[in-house]
Protein backbone atom coordinates (compact mmCIF):
# COMPACT_ATOMS: atom_id res chain seq x y z
CA UNK A 1 0.00 0.00 0.00
CA UNK A 2 1.41 3.21 -1.24
CA UNK A 3 1.54 6.00 1.52
CA UNK A 4 -0.05 9.09 1.24
CA UNK A 5 1.91 12.52 1.11
CA UNK A 6 3.01 13.05 4.95
CA UNK A 7 1.17 15.91 6.69
CA UNK A 8 1.38 17.55 9.93
CA UNK A 9 -1.23 15.41 11.65
CA UNK A 10 0.79 11.74 10.51
CA UNK A 11 4.23 12.66 10.66
CA UNK A 12 5.41 16.38 11.04
CA UNK A 13 4.93 18.89 14.44
CA UNK A 14 7.22 21.81 12.70
CA UNK A 15 6.62 25.02 14.08
CA UNK A 16 5.10 26.91 11.45
CA UNK A 17 5.21 30.69 11.13
CA UNK A 18 3.05 31.21 14.23
CA UNK A 19 5.32 29.52 16.46
CA UNK A 20 2.08 26.99 16.98
CA UNK A 21 2.37 24.02 18.81
CA UNK A 22 5.84 22.52 18.61
CA UNK A 23 9.26 23.57 20.00
CA UNK A 24 12.88 22.80 20.32
CA UNK A 25 13.62 19.71 21.58
CA UNK A 26 14.51 18.94 25.22
CA UNK A 27 15.54 16.62 28.19
CA UNK A 28 14.39 15.37 31.23
CA UNK A 29 17.53 13.19 32.80
CA UNK A 30 16.82 10.54 35.05
CA UNK A 31 19.77 9.45 37.91
CA UNK A 32 22.55 8.74 35.33
CA UNK A 33 22.92 7.06 31.78
CA UNK A 34 19.92 4.70 31.97
CA UNK A 35 16.85 3.96 29.40
CA UNK A 36 15.84 6.54 27.02
CA UNK A 37 12.40 7.66 25.94
CA UNK A 38 11.91 9.92 22.94
CA UNK A 39 8.93 11.56 22.77
CA UNK A 40 7.00 14.02 20.08
CA UNK A 41 7.94 17.67 22.40
CA UNK A 42 5.06 18.85 24.14
CA UNK A 43 2.82 15.66 23.67
CA UNK A 44 3.83 14.76 27.33
CA UNK A 45 3.29 16.89 30.42
CA UNK A 46 7.16 17.92 32.27
CA UNK A 47 4.90 17.23 35.55
CA UNK A 48 4.47 13.69 34.38
CA UNK A 49 7.76 12.88 33.56
CA UNK A 50 9.25 14.61 36.94
CA UNK A 51 6.40 13.15 39.04
CA UNK A 52 7.37 9.65 37.22
CA UNK A 53 11.26 9.82 37.98
CA UNK A 54 10.82 10.84 41.61
CA UNK A 55 9.00 7.87 42.26
CA UNK A 56 11.77 5.25 41.01
CA UNK A 57 13.95 3.09 43.22
CA UNK A 58 17.56 3.70 43.77
CA UNK A 59 19.82 2.18 40.79
CA UNK A 60 16.65 2.53 38.39
CA UNK A 61 16.81 5.41 35.33
CA UNK A 62 14.76 6.31 32.40
CA UNK A 63 15.78 9.13 30.67
CA UNK A 64 13.23 11.54 28.10
CA UNK A 65 14.09 13.40 25.17
CA UNK A 66 12.00 15.38 23.69
CA UNK A 67 12.17 15.66 19.78
CA UNK A 68 10.52 18.43 17.70
CA UNK A 69 8.61 16.61 15.20
CA UNK A 70 7.41 13.15 14.35
CA UNK A 71 9.44 12.84 10.71
CA UNK A 72 12.67 13.09 13.45
CA UNK A 73 11.61 10.36 14.99
CA UNK A 74 10.39 8.52 12.04
CA UNK A 75 14.22 9.06 10.65
CA UNK A 76 15.70 6.99 13.96
CA UNK A 77 13.49 4.25 14.35
CA UNK A 78 15.17 3.80 10.52
CA UNK A 79 18.19 3.75 11.29
CA UNK A 80 18.37 1.90 13.95
CA UNK A 81 17.53 -0.14 11.69
CA UNK A 82 19.61 -0.03 8.87
CA UNK A 83 22.53 2.35 10.08
CA UNK A 84 23.36 2.31 6.68
CA UNK A 85 20.46 1.77 4.76
CA UNK A 86 18.27 4.47 2.42
CA UNK A 87 14.62 5.48 3.48
CA UNK A 88 12.64 2.55 4.39
CA UNK A 89 9.75 5.34 2.10
CA UNK A 90 11.77 5.76 -0.78
CA UNK A 91 10.40 9.64 -1.80
CA UNK A 92 8.98 10.78 1.37
CA UNK A 93 11.78 12.11 3.39
CA UNK A 94 14.54 12.17 0.49
CA UNK A 95 17.19 9.67 0.72
CA UNK A 96 17.29 8.51 4.51
CA UNK A 97 18.67 8.73 7.75
CA UNK A 98 21.72 6.95 6.40
CA UNK A 99 24.33 9.56 7.39
CA UNK A 100 22.77 10.13 11.04
CA UNK A 101 24.68 8.54 13.89
CA UNK A 102 23.04 7.52 16.91
CA UNK A 103 23.33 5.31 19.84
CA UNK A 104 21.68 2.37 20.61
CA UNK A 105 17.62 1.87 20.52
CA UNK A 106 15.97 3.97 22.60
CA UNK A 107 13.24 2.01 24.96
CA UNK A 108 9.89 3.97 23.56
CA UNK A 109 9.73 6.31 20.63
CA UNK A 110 6.61 8.52 20.11
CA UNK A 111 4.67 7.35 16.88
CA UNK A 112 2.07 8.15 14.03
CA UNK A 113 -1.42 6.27 13.75
CA UNK A 114 -1.42 6.14 10.32
CA UNK A 115 2.26 4.77 9.19
CA UNK A 116 2.25 2.14 12.21
CA UNK A 117 1.35 -0.21 9.60
CA UNK A 118 4.32 -0.06 7.36
CA UNK A 119 6.38 0.18 10.41
CA UNK A 120 4.96 -3.02 11.05
CA UNK A 121 5.68 -4.76 7.35
CA UNK A 122 9.53 -3.09 7.59
CA UNK A 123 10.35 -4.24 10.97
CA UNK A 124 11.32 -1.29 12.56
CA UNK A 125 9.38 -1.84 15.66
CA UNK A 126 9.03 -4.71 17.85
CA UNK A 127 5.41 -5.67 20.09
CA UNK A 128 4.86 -5.28 23.46
CA UNK A 129 4.61 -8.03 25.90
CA UNK A 130 0.64 -7.72 26.88
CA UNK A 131 1.45 -9.82 30.35
CA UNK A 132 3.53 -6.85 31.03
CA UNK A 133 0.83 -3.95 30.53
CA UNK A 134 -1.14 -4.08 33.51
CA UNK A 135 -3.58 -1.81 32.48
CA UNK A 136 -4.33 -2.73 28.78
CA UNK A 137 -7.23 -4.82 29.24
CA UNK A 138 -9.07 -1.37 30.57
CA UNK A 139 -8.74 0.09 27.40
CA UNK A 140 -11.90 0.51 25.09
CA UNK A 141 -11.10 -1.66 21.77
CA UNK A 142 -11.76 1.22 19.43
CA UNK A 143 -8.64 2.08 21.20
CA UNK A 144 -6.92 -0.87 21.77
CA UNK A 145 -7.34 -1.62 17.89
CA UNK A 146 -5.15 2.07 17.52
CA UNK A 147 -2.24 -0.40 18.33
CA UNK A 148 -3.26 -4.07 18.31
CA UNK A 149 -2.65 -5.46 15.04
CA UNK A 150 -1.87 -8.59 12.98
CA UNK A 151 1.68 -9.20 11.43
CA UNK A 152 0.72 -6.96 7.89
CA UNK A 153 -0.02 -4.12 10.29
CA UNK A 154 -4.15 -4.17 10.12
CA UNK A 155 -5.85 -4.11 13.09
CA UNK A 156 -6.71 -7.28 14.86
CA UNK A 157 -8.22 -7.68 18.36
CA UNK A 158 -6.45 -10.95 18.14
CA UNK A 159 -3.02 -9.50 16.85
CA UNK A 160 -0.13 -8.35 18.96
CA UNK A 161 -0.09 -5.05 20.75
CA UNK A 162 2.54 -2.89 18.40
CA UNK A 163 2.04 0.67 19.94
CA UNK A 164 0.24 2.08 22.84
CA UNK A 165 -1.90 4.91 22.30
CA UNK A 166 -1.24 7.74 24.80
CA UNK A 167 -2.55 11.08 23.61
CA UNK A 168 -5.57 12.04 20.97
CA UNK A 169 -6.72 14.71 19.68
CA UNK A 170 -9.97 15.63 16.52
CA UNK A 171 -9.44 17.51 13.24
CA UNK A 172 -11.46 20.34 14.18
CA UNK A 173 -13.12 23.96 12.06
CA UNK A 174 -11.72 27.05 12.88
CA UNK A 175 -13.08 30.35 12.12
CA UNK A 176 -12.95 34.05 12.42
CA UNK A 177 -16.34 35.25 14.25
CA UNK A 178 -16.92 38.73 12.49
CA UNK A 179 -17.53 37.73 8.73
CA UNK A 180 -20.03 34.78 10.23
CA UNK A 181 -21.36 37.56 12.60
CA UNK A 182 -22.14 39.75 9.35
CA UNK A 183 -23.35 36.99 7.64
CA UNK A 184 -25.63 35.97 9.95
CA UNK A 185 -24.78 32.02 11.00
CA UNK A 186 -22.17 30.44 12.03
CA UNK A 187 -20.32 27.46 10.93
CA UNK A 188 -21.54 23.92 12.68
CA UNK A 189 -21.03 20.99 10.72
CA UNK A 190 -19.22 20.04 7.89
CA UNK A 191 -21.83 20.50 4.97
CA UNK A 192 -21.38 24.56 5.52
CA UNK A 193 -18.00 24.21 3.54
CA UNK A 194 -19.98 24.35 0.57
CA UNK A 195 -21.90 27.18 1.40
CA UNK A 196 -21.86 29.65 -1.56
CA UNK A 197 -20.37 32.79 0.61
CA UNK A 198 -17.44 30.71 1.45
CA UNK A 199 -16.40 30.22 -2.58
CA UNK A 200 -12.07 30.84 -1.84
CA UNK A 201 -12.83 31.57 1.70
CA UNK A 202 -11.60 28.22 2.74
CA UNK A 203 -8.05 26.67 3.75
CA UNK A 204 -7.90 23.44 4.21
CA UNK A 205 -4.85 20.93 5.11
CA UNK A 206 -2.89 19.50 2.21
CA UNK A 207 -4.00 16.11 3.23
CA UNK A 208 -6.33 13.51 0.64
CA UNK A 209 -8.05 11.36 3.92
CA UNK A 210 -8.70 14.77 5.35
CA UNK A 211 -9.88 16.31 2.38
CA UNK A 212 -11.85 13.45 1.21
CA UNK A 213 -13.12 12.11 4.78
CA UNK A 214 -14.94 15.51 5.44
CA UNK A 215 -16.35 15.14 2.00
CA UNK A 216 -17.69 11.31 2.95
CA UNK A 217 -18.97 12.54 6.29
CA UNK A 218 -21.43 15.26 4.61
CA UNK A 219 -22.23 12.71 2.49
CA UNK A 220 -23.10 10.15 5.35
CA UNK A 221 -20.14 7.63 4.84
CA UNK A 222 -17.79 6.96 7.16
CA UNK A 223 -14.04 8.46 6.41
CA UNK A 224 -13.21 4.96 5.93
CA UNK A 225 -14.97 4.11 3.19
CA UNK A 226 -13.36 0.94 0.57
CA UNK A 227 -14.27 1.20 -2.89
CA UNK A 228 -15.37 5.40 -2.98
CA UNK A 229 -15.06 5.33 -6.74
CA UNK A 230 -18.63 3.91 -6.07
CA UNK A 231 -19.95 6.77 -4.38
CA UNK A 232 -21.69 8.50 -7.77
CA UNK A 233 -21.94 12.04 -5.24
CA UNK A 234 -18.36 11.95 -4.08
CA UNK A 235 -16.41 13.09 -7.52
CA UNK A 236 -18.98 15.85 -7.82
CA UNK A 237 -18.99 17.06 -4.23
CA UNK A 238 -15.30 17.12 -4.02
CA UNK A 239 -15.43 19.56 -7.19
CA UNK A 240 -17.20 21.34 -5.63
CA UNK A 241 -15.29 21.76 -2.49
CA UNK A 242 -12.15 22.66 -4.31
CA UNK A 243 -14.05 25.75 -5.54
CA UNK A 244 -14.41 26.94 -2.59
CA UNK A 245 -10.76 26.26 -1.02
CA UNK A 246 -8.06 29.14 -1.49
CA UNK A 247 -5.67 27.66 0.25
CA UNK A 248 -3.97 24.11 1.22
CA UNK A 249 -1.27 23.69 3.67
CA UNK A 250 -0.32 21.55 6.41
CA UNK A 251 1.58 24.49 8.10
CA UNK A 252 0.31 27.60 7.54
CA UNK A 253 -3.30 27.35 7.12
CA UNK A 254 -3.19 28.91 10.63
CA UNK A 255 -1.36 31.90 9.12
CA UNK A 256 -3.91 32.56 6.34
CA UNK A 257 -6.49 32.55 8.63
CA UNK A 258 -4.72 35.20 11.00
CA UNK A 259 -3.62 37.51 7.86
CA UNK A 260 -7.59 37.53 6.97
CA UNK A 261 -6.83 35.72 3.56
CA UNK A 262 -9.64 33.22 4.49
CA UNK A 263 -12.57 33.09 6.78
CA UNK A 264 -12.39 29.51 7.83
CA UNK A 265 -9.75 26.77 8.07
CA UNK A 266 -9.66 22.61 8.83
CA UNK A 267 -7.00 21.65 10.84
CA UNK A 268 -5.22 19.73 13.65
CA UNK A 269 -6.61 20.10 17.84
CA UNK A 270 -3.42 20.15 18.57
CA UNK A 271 -2.50 23.35 16.52
CA UNK A 272 -5.52 25.12 16.69
CA UNK A 273 -6.34 25.01 20.43
CA UNK A 274 -2.97 26.50 21.31
CA UNK A 275 -3.55 29.50 19.08
CA UNK A 276 -7.28 30.55 20.59
CA UNK A 277 -5.60 31.21 23.83
CA UNK A 278 -4.83 35.03 22.48
CA UNK A 279 -7.10 35.61 19.62
CA UNK A 280 -9.94 35.93 20.78
CA UNK A 281 -11.40 36.36 17.25
CA UNK A 282 -11.01 32.81 16.60
CA UNK A 283 -13.83 30.24 17.42
CA UNK A 284 -13.34 26.32 16.70
CA UNK A 285 -15.96 23.59 16.75
CA UNK A 286 -16.12 19.68 16.32
CA UNK A 287 -18.38 19.49 13.54
CA UNK A 288 -22.21 17.74 14.59
CA UNK A 289 -21.42 14.92 12.47
CA UNK A 290 -18.48 13.50 13.48
CA UNK A 291 -14.70 14.62 12.40
CA UNK A 292 -11.52 12.30 12.18
CA UNK A 293 -9.35 11.47 15.36
CA UNK A 294 -5.47 11.71 15.10
CA UNK A 295 -3.45 9.77 17.91
CA UNK A 296 0.53 9.83 19.55
CA UNK A 297 1.75 6.02 20.07
CA UNK A 298 4.20 4.44 21.85
CA UNK A 299 6.37 1.87 20.16
CA UNK A 300 9.06 0.03 20.88
CA UNK A 301 12.06 0.04 17.97
CA UNK A 302 12.89 -3.10 16.75
CA UNK A 303 16.69 -4.47 18.70
CA UNK A 304 15.47 -2.37 21.69
CA UNK A 305 15.81 -4.48 24.84
CA UNK A 306 12.61 -4.53 26.24
CA UNK A 307 13.37 -3.17 30.36
CA UNK A 308 11.46 -3.36 33.23
CA UNK A 309 11.26 -0.15 33.80
CA UNK A 310 10.06 0.67 30.66
CA UNK A 311 6.81 -1.13 31.52
CA UNK A 312 7.08 0.66 34.49
CA UNK A 313 6.34 3.91 32.77
CA UNK A 314 3.93 2.29 30.46
CA UNK A 315 1.58 0.95 33.81
CA UNK A 316 2.69 4.13 35.53
CA UNK A 317 1.76 6.36 32.76
CA UNK A 318 -1.81 4.59 32.86
CA UNK A 319 -2.98 4.71 36.33
CA UNK A 320 -5.86 7.19 36.71
CA UNK A 321 -3.57 10.64 38.61
CA UNK A 322 -1.69 10.16 35.29
CA UNK A 323 -4.23 10.47 33.25
CA UNK A 324 -5.49 13.77 35.37
CA UNK A 325 -2.21 14.88 34.64
CA UNK A 326 -2.31 14.87 30.90
CA UNK A 327 -5.76 16.24 31.38
CA UNK A 328 -4.47 19.11 32.56
CA UNK A 329 -1.62 19.80 30.85
CA UNK A 330 -1.51 18.34 27.15
CA UNK A 331 -2.92 19.90 24.47
CA UNK A 332 -4.66 16.84 23.72
CA UNK A 333 -6.53 14.49 25.60
CA UNK A 334 -5.42 11.63 27.99
CA UNK A 335 -6.37 8.36 26.46
CA UNK A 336 -9.79 6.75 28.18
CA UNK A 337 -8.02 3.77 30.46
CA UNK A 338 -10.75 2.24 33.07
CA UNK A 339 -13.44 3.46 30.73
CA UNK A 340 -13.15 6.70 32.18
CA UNK A 341 -15.64 9.13 30.56
CA UNK A 342 -14.09 11.07 27.82
CA UNK A 343 -14.92 14.20 29.61
CA UNK A 344 -12.77 13.43 32.65
CA UNK A 345 -9.96 13.57 30.12
CA UNK A 346 -9.51 17.33 29.35
CA UNK A 347 -10.00 20.20 31.08
CA UNK A 348 -10.86 22.06 27.42
CA UNK A 349 -14.75 22.17 27.14
CA UNK A 350 -14.26 22.15 23.02
CA UNK A 351 -12.66 18.61 23.78
CA UNK A 352 -15.14 17.35 26.12
CA UNK A 353 -16.60 15.14 23.64
CA UNK A 354 -20.20 13.62 24.72
CA UNK A 355 -20.78 9.87 24.27
CA UNK A 356 -23.22 10.75 21.21
CA UNK A 357 -20.59 12.52 19.07
CA UNK A 358 -17.66 10.69 20.25
CA UNK A 359 -19.63 7.92 18.12
CA UNK A 360 -20.00 9.40 15.23
CA UNK A 361 -16.30 10.32 15.21
CA UNK A 362 -13.60 7.77 13.85
CA UNK A 363 -9.63 7.28 13.66
CA UNK A 364 -8.11 6.53 10.52
CA UNK A 365 -8.13 3.16 9.31
CA UNK A 366 -5.01 1.96 6.74
CA UNK A 367 -6.03 1.33 3.42
CA UNK A 368 -6.20 -1.87 1.28
CA UNK A 369 -4.21 -0.88 -2.25
CA UNK A 370 -7.18 -0.67 -4.69
CA UNK A 371 -8.62 1.97 -2.10
CA UNK A 372 -5.66 3.76 -1.94
CA UNK A 373 -5.18 4.40 -5.71
CA UNK A 374 -9.02 5.10 -6.01
CA UNK A 375 -8.43 7.80 -3.34
CA UNK A 376 -4.87 9.13 -4.86
CA UNK A 377 -7.18 9.55 -7.94
CA UNK A 378 -9.75 11.76 -6.38
CA UNK A 379 -7.25 13.73 -4.82
CA UNK A 380 -5.42 14.80 -7.89
CA UNK A 381 -8.60 15.59 -9.53
CA UNK A 382 -9.69 17.53 -6.91
CA UNK A 383 -6.05 19.37 -7.00
CA UNK A 384 -6.44 20.10 -10.44
CA UNK A 385 -8.32 22.61 -10.21
CA UNK A 386 -6.71 24.35 -7.54
CA UNK A 387 -3.21 26.31 -7.22
CA UNK A 388 -2.25 27.55 -3.81
CA UNK A 389 -0.74 25.50 -1.81
CA UNK A 390 1.64 26.08 0.89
Amino acid sequence: MPLPPYSRRHFLQTATALGVATGLGGCWPGQGNGQEVQFLNRSLPPQLISQFQRQLSQGKDLNFKAIANLQSLFENLQTWHNPQGKNSFPGLWGNGPGTKQLQSPAQLVTGGDVWLEKAIQTGLIQPFASSQLSQWSTLPPRWQLLGQRNDQGVPDQAGKIWAIPYRWGPTMIIYRQQPFADLGWQPTDWSDLWRPELEQRIALVDDPREAIGLTLKKLGYSYNVTNPAAIPTLAPALQELAAQVKFYSNQCYLQALLNKDVWLAVGWSSQIIPLLRNQSELRAIIPTSGTSLWADLWTMPAGSEAADITYDWLNFSAQQSSLTQMATFSQGLAVPYQNLDIGSLTTNPLLAFSPELLERCEFLAPLDSASADQYKALWQTMRSAQTITG
